[in-house]
């Protein structure tokens, strides 16, 4: 694959009971995470806001508290692992209450781009939530990425560099990925969505996804830029996109916006996990 899809645009395991349990959306920064966020926001059951970026940090308490401390926990204060978990689920839950409440919305969605991060941890904490990480070509996401950077470093940015480091970051959500799909235990809870099916093939990709998620597809999710809604703070880069109808122009932007030099510091640090996860980094004909 070079910037899109062979096989099938959607991969998942198994349909989702309906249930109450959150929808964690998560991905690296430029992935399409926030484009997957207004559609699923824009369903009449589905409320899903602004970045909450909290998830992965809470989680990633509740990890080392069950690491590290779980048997004088169980041993000394009568919180047995479940107790543990049950803990932290409502911890997560009360963040994420009363803006749910609030939406008068059946089911609640939180995408932050590093929840990806925590779905081990999140697969422990919510067994019935459906876990949904958003996949991109890694060039495409390093560009976009870079503009931002550029932005904010000014006249000290090394270009090369600040590539190397956000392809590495990719590779990490990657590895993250076969980690996933290579347990049963784990993989229940997952699917995977790639950017460029989702813009190329909006219905044929969503349905399955919503159907995972034990909700019906409904066409009026597709227009979501006719929606009014915030996108403050990290959100703020991709309001442009979000407030038109679905584009594809941005499938291999990386050819107008990357040079020789950062895209073999990409291939350097991406080119395995790009492989495995069916994305091609072939630099012949770009």
């Amino acid at each position: 694959m070079d910037g899109g899809s062979s096989g099938p645009p959607f991969c998942c395991r198994e349909t989702h009971m309906l249930t109450g349990d959150p929808i964690f959306i998560g991905g690296v920064p430029r992935s399409g995470t926030t484009l997957l966020r207004v559609i699923l926001d824009t369903h009449p059951r589905i409320f899903c806001g602004t970045e909450l970026r909290a998830v992965n940090a809470l989680a990633s308490l509740w990890t080392s508290a069950h690491v590290h401390s779980g048997r004088v926990l169980d041993e000394a204060y009568a919180l047995p692992p479940e107790s543990v978990c049950a803990i932290f689920s409502e911890l997560i839950l009360s963040f994420l209450r009363p803006a749910w409440d609030a939406s008068g919305k059946p089911r609640i969605a939180e995408k932050t781009p590093s929840n990806v991060l925590a779905f081990p941890a999140l697969r422990r904490l919510f067994p019935q939530s459906p876990l949904v990480h958003v996949l991109r070509d890694v060039r495409d996401v390093v560009a976009s990425r870079l503009e931002r950077d550029r932005e904010h470093a000014g006249a000290s940015f090394d270009a090369v560099a600040t590539a190397r480091l956000r392809a590495r970051e990719w590779a990490d959500t990657m590895a993250i990925r076969r980690q996933m799909l290579s347990d049963p235990n784990l993989a229940y809870a997952y699917c995977e969505i790639r950017y460029e099916d989702l813009v190329r093939h909006p219905e044929r990709t969503l349905i399955p996804l919503f159907e995972f998620i034990g909700e019906r597809f409904d066409p009026a999710v597709l227009e979501f830029h006719r929606v009014s809604r915030s996108v403050a703070g990290t959100e703020e880069w991709s309001a442009q996109a979000v407030q038109r109808s679905i584009f594809t122009s941005s499938i291999g932007r990386w050819r107008e916006v990357l040079g020789e030099a950062e895209l073999d510091a990409i291939a350097r640090e991406a080119r395995d996990a790009s492989r495995d996860a069916g994305y091609s980094l072939d630099l012949e004909g770009r």
